[in-house]
């Protein structure tokens, strides 16, 4: 963790003053620096910087806080093609373009990956929306300087269950599994997850055999569970768990995952909706899924339910380990948290501040709110700030 991420520092009053970083992306151009201080016990989000040079939508961010690397995808809404972007960040919070490429149109996600024999490079897959496509890059992490490697372009031969939001296929997010040999895409047009499998000798991606889930769901992003003395295993660990959520069903599905000398398996094991036994709200819309720092807790955005009141959206919290972090298959809905604003498309836990950065897209703010471990979700809102556009992610400068 840098020095400069969580700071304790005397005030001339001698009061304490605590201060750390984040950053979020706006669909207005924009990619804002924010920092979070308390004093006096009150926080407040202000604004260090706005960029520019990531292009005219903004709609993912990615920090290397050991590099002081900010990568940027632009989605490319009004333009023929996205991009893709790295920043320097700066001590103070402005960030310095490093190198800008065009990509194909639609970029929405990414992650990145290694190859055990690439030792000194490591690799960027990046899911295209609008392109149908999946792109990878290799990446000098130090430098932030980028090349491009590969390109995957998808075609469906007819409309699926939802042919508003199914016209084609619809990669949408971007999940490295737990050892690192695997790269899954849910693909919201055709109602699968591209699953990739990483050539350890040269870091290019390999298609295997997709995941196939229930038609019309609309698979979104993913997240992996396995056990807490797991997480920092070199050898494949024995339970893992693969969470997926659906935007168009407004359903979460669990996979139990199994690895072979063949690849990587995956059996249901848990399939429900975001709204517990509520029917979802119409033209809601589910978004974000990640494990609680506590690693018991599945939590996951639900966007325009309302279920707080006009523009004031929900968390979902769904219980998946007990208290010891060790996994029961008895995986249930325990409630709704508010989100604090409308449209939570992306958010960010932070484990060791207990607390969530919320980008409330239709709101056009960043909220920060304190995580309850006891309940598995958001608690109390500590400070939200105002940014010019659709705010579609934001993330703490770890």
């Amino acid at each position: 963790m840098r020095p400069n991420f969580i700071c304790m520092v005397a005030s001339l009053l001698g009061n304490a003053v605590f201060a750390t970083r984040l950053y979020a992306a706006s669909y207005a151009g924009f990619v804002t620096s924010l920092s979070l201080t308390k004093t006096n016990g009150s926080y407040e989000l202000s604004t260090l910087s706005k960029a520019t040079d990531c292009g005219s939508s903004p709609s993912w961010l990615m920090v290397d806080s050991e590099n002081s690397i900010l990568y940027c995808l632009d989605e490319g809404i009004t333009t023929p093609n996205g991009s893709v972007t790295t920043f320097k960040t700066n001590q103070n919070g402005t960030l310095t373009a490093i190198q800008r490429l065009k990509t194909l149109s639609g970029p929405v996600m990414s992650a990145m990956y290694s190859a055990p024999q690439v030792s000194t490079r490591q690799f960027l897959a990046v899911a295209h929306y609008s392109a149908s496509a999946v792109t990878t890059y290799s990446v000098d992490p130090t430098q932030g300087i980028f090349n491009h490697s590969q390109t995957f372009v998808y075609e469906m031969t007819g409309p699926g269950p939802v042919p508003s939001r199914q016209d084609a296929p619809h990669p949408h997010g971007v999940i490295v599994d737990p050892t690192g040999r695997f790269v899954l895409v849910p693909d919201l047009g055709a109602d699968l997850v591209r699953i990739f499998e990483v050539n350890q000798l040269t870091g290019h991606l390999e298609q295997v055999e997709p995941l196939v889930v229930t038609q019309g769901s609309g698979p979104r992003h993913g997240v992996f569970w396995t056990p807490k003395a797991a997480k920092n295993a070199k050898s494949t660990p024995t339970d893992v768990y693969f969470y997926l959520i659906q935007e168009l069903s407004n359903s979460l599905s669990g996979f139990r995952v199994t690895y072979s000398e063949d690849g990587i398996s995956f059996a249901k094991v848990f399939e429900g909706s975001t709204y517990g036994n509520e029917a979802s709200p119409t033209g809601s819309k589910a978004a974000e899924i990640s494990i609680s720092p506590e690693n018991n807790h599945v939590v996951v955005s639900n966007r325009l339910d309302s279920t707080f009141g006009p523009n004031s959206d929900s968390f979902a919290v769904f219980s998946c380990a007990d208290s010891s972090g060790k996994f029961f298959k008895d995986v249930s809905f325990l409630g709704f948290h508010r989100a604090y604003g409308s449209s939570p498309r992306h958010f960010n836990i932070n484990g060791d501040l207990d607390m969530v950065a919320v980008a409330l897209e239709k709101s056009q703010k960043v909220a920060v709110t304190r995580w309850n471990k006891h309940t598995g979700g958001p608690g109390i809102l500590l400070a939200e700030k105002q940014i010019d556009g659709d705010i579609p992610a934001v993330v703490w400068d770890l």
